[in-house]
This record gives structure tokens, sequence and C-alpha cells, in this order.
């Protein structure tokens, strides 16, 4: 009976194309990236034993695909685009091409065995989506502000304060929906009682770690830390040390994150305030301080979400 080769695949995604690969067999294939596209590559990754299927993280574009492989009962995992970068650098691979690309995608799965995706359930889906919308509008409505600003002309001037109005009534539309989903949660509600109770963390923050970071209390304070990107990663070689940074993590999380930890450093929570203070104190930059900040105050939300706990003077973690 011949034995039967277990592949590794991976798939470079485009708004157009899904290029796939299939490693050690070296074989390539290029689908549409739509639904039609999509079926096509299921139909042709069902002949094969597939270990796992590795895509690049690609601002989203990347999710139908993603969730259709995952729902087909495949492993899938997503993966930070710079990783490939620095894997295929590492390989000495100079040439790029899309068919190239699926191959190291595809090499990186096998090699550096990356943890499985696990999407979120509709609801949590949804949460998300409605959240990236509430972004979306944020940002578009400062982009107009600023170019109303700069306008020299009336008319001109209120198109752009029409259209302000317009994406304020979106964004008010956005908030009531995302309360709604909320209040009808009886877990998100509960968690976001947890993170609210904090003395400078607000709603917005509340709302975007419930969509961003679900898992939020499930995992210990390092491993929090780092799927944040506010986890320091040492930089030293031999008797040199190296400059301590954060790198990665979940950008959405980390904006909403500094802002709370600005207001909980600075004047909302004695707490945070003295530990600011002290770092500062002790020779520590502003901006490194802050960023112990953010890291201590995501251990410390883990923490009493973990413990269902709200906050006191002297929290848990």
């Amino acid at each position: 009976m011949k034995k039967t080769t277990i592949q590794y695949a991976g798939i470079d995604v485009s708004k157009k194309w899904l290029d796939a690969a299939l490693h050690p067999m070296g074989c390539n294939a290029r689908f549409a990236n739509d639904d039609k596209g999509i079926e096509e590559m299921l139909v042709w990754l069902k002949p094969h034993t597939v270990a796992i299927i590795s895509l690049e993280a690609t601002g989203g574009i990347e999710i139908p695909a993603l969730l259709s492989l995952h729902d087909a009962g495949y492993k899938v995992a997503r993966i930070n685009p710079r990783w490939i970068k620095d894997f295929a650098r590492a390989m000495g691979a100079v040439a790029k091409t899309d068919k190239l690309d699926a191959r190291i995608i595809a090499l990186y799965g096998q090699k550096m065995e990356p943890e499985a995706y696990q999407p979120a359930d509709a609801d949590g889906q949804a949460l998300k989506a409605m959240c990236a919308r509430r972004r979306q509008l944020l940002n578009a409505w400062t982009m107009e502000n600023n170019r109303r600003q700069q306008s020299q002309n009336h008319y001109v001037w209120k198109l752009h304060q029409q259209h302000m109005l317009f994406l304020e009534v979106q964004l008010k539309e956005v908030e009531h929906v995302l309360d709604t989903m909320i209040a009808q949660n009886e877990e998100w509600s509960r968690k976001k009682e947890i993170i609210e109770s904090i003395p400078g963390v607000g709603a917005a923050t509340a709302k975007t770690l419930l969509a961003e970071l679900p898992e939020l209390g499930t995992l210990t304070g390092k491993q929090i830390a780092a799927m944040v990107g506010v986890a320091p990663f040492n930089r030293d070689s031999g008797k040199q040390q190296g400059y301590r940074a954060i790198s990665g993590g979940r950008a959405p999380v980390r904006k909403v994150l500094y802002m709370a930890s600005v207001g909980a450093a600075t004047c909302h929570n004695p707490l945070f305030k003295a530990f600011y203070d002290k770092l500062k104190a002790n020779g520590k930059k502003p901006k490194v301080a802050l960023v112990a900040v953010m890291r201590k105050l995501i251990v410390i939300l883990n923490a009493m979400v973990r413990d269902d706990k709200i906050w006191r003077h002297d929290p848990v973690g």
C-alpha cells in the first residue's frame, strides 16, 4: 500500500487572486479570490492530506478564504507578513513572485509549526466588524475635519460640514448597535463592567477589548502582554545589551490601551500615576514608562476578567 505524503499548503493572498502551493509536492495553482475561486481551491486541496494551511495576514482580504478553509476542517494559520519576509530572507530567497511566495509560506508552515487560527463565533465576528466600522467612521470624521479647517472656500467648507454631520449620524447608529449587542450578551456585559471599573478606562476601550481581544482573561499575564504587543523583547548579543522594545501585537488594542494609559498615568488613577512617576524618577524615558503602564494595565485587566472581579484600590495581578 502506497504511503500518503503529508503536505503543507501555503497561500499568497492578493485582492484578486489566491496563489496556492503544496510542499513537498511542489505543485501550484491560482484561484480567484471570490466565493467561486475559494470553492475551486477546496476541491483542489481535497485529494491531499494537508497538515496545515498557512496564509499571510493581508489587511482582512484573506478572511473569506481563512474562514472557508477552517469551516472545511483544515488547520489554518494566519501569519504576520513580516515573519514570512524574514523567513524568506533567512533562506536566501531573493526572487519574488506570487508562486514563489506561496511555496515559501507553505515551507514556513512546515518548519515553524505556527499556531492554528481560531475564529470567533458569529456574534464575535459581528462585534469585531462593528468595532472596525466605528474606527473607520472616527478616522473619516477626523480627516474631514482637518480638510474643513484648511478650506478657503465657504461652499467647500459647507460640504465638509455636511459630510461630517452624516458621519456623526452613522457613528451614533454604530454606537447604539454596539451597546445593544453587548447588553444582550451576559458575558460581554460583565466583561465590560469589569473593564470600565478601572478609573481612566472608558467605554471605547472596553468595546475594543471585547471585540479585538476575546482571549482576555484566558491567558497568563505574559501571554496577554505579548499578544497585545506591549511585552519588551531583549536584543542582547555577547556583552552588548540592546535596547528593549515592543514588537508586533494587535494594533487596535494597543491604540486604545495607549490612550487609556495616558489618562490613567497622568490624572485618573493614583496607582498607575504613582507607577508612572516612579519609573520616570528612576530615569526611564516618558515613552518607555508609558509602555510599562500599558503592560501593567492589560495584565491587571486580564487578572480581573479571569477572576471576575471589579477594580479595587489593591487590584489582583
